[in-house]
C-alpha cells in the first residue's frame, strides 16, 4: 500500500519542487535570451493547466460521439445496424440487418443473444437519409414539430 501512495505521491512532489524554485540569478544571461524569466512556477502552472483543459476537452468530445454513435463506421455491407433501444444501462435490444434477413438482437455485455428472426422486414426511414440530412432540416423538422404540439 505504501508502494502506491509513494507513486501517487512521488510525481505531485517532483511537480511541487519545480513549481517552488526560484529562477536563475537575473545579473548572468541566459544564452536562449528570456527563457530564464519566462519559465517560472507560474508559467509551469498555467501550461499544465491549459494542457489538462484541452486533454479533457478531447476526452470529453470523443466520449460525447461515442454515445451519440456519431464514431460508427458507415461502410456499405451486408451487416448493418437498423435500429437499436437501450433496455438498461448495460443492455441493449438491436435490430441488425443481414442481407434480406432481419434478426433482432439482445446485446449485454460479454454477450449477445438472439432473441427473433423477423418474417417479414421491418420497413424504417432509412437511416442513411437520416445521417445525411443536414441540420437545417432536421432543425426545421423539430420545429414544426414543437408548433404542432
Amino acid at each position: 500500500m505504501s508502494y502506491i501512495v509513494t507513486m501517487i505521491n512521488r510525481p505531485f512532489a517532483l511537480f511541487v519542487l519545480m513549481a517552488s524554485m526560484p529562477v536563475a540569478a537575473a545579473d548572468t544571461p541566459s544564452p536562449i535570451g528570456m527563457a530564464g524569466e519566462v519559465m517560472d512556477g507560474a508559467f509551469m502552472l498555467q501550461f499544465i493547466a491549459g494542457l489538462g483543459v484541452v486533454i479533457l476537452c478531447i476526452v470529453g468530445l470523443a466520449w460525447m460521439l461515442k454515445r451519440a454513435g456519431g464514431l460508427q463506421s458507415s461502410a456499405r455491407g451486408t451487416l448493418r445496424v437498423i435500429d437499436g433501444v437501450a433496455l438498461s444501462t448495460r443492455e441493449r435490444l438491436v435490430l441488425v440487418q443481414v442481407g434480406d434477413q432481419q434478426v433482432l438482437l439482445g446485446v449485454a455485455p460479454g454477450r449477445v443473444n438472439r432473441v427473433h428472426v423477423l418474417d417479414e422486414p421491418v420497413h424504417t426511414t432509412s437511416p442513411e437519409g437520416d445521417r445525411t440530412d443536414s441540420f437545417a432540416a432536421r432543425l426545421r423538422d423539430v420545429v414544426t414539430r414543437e408548433k404542432q404540439s
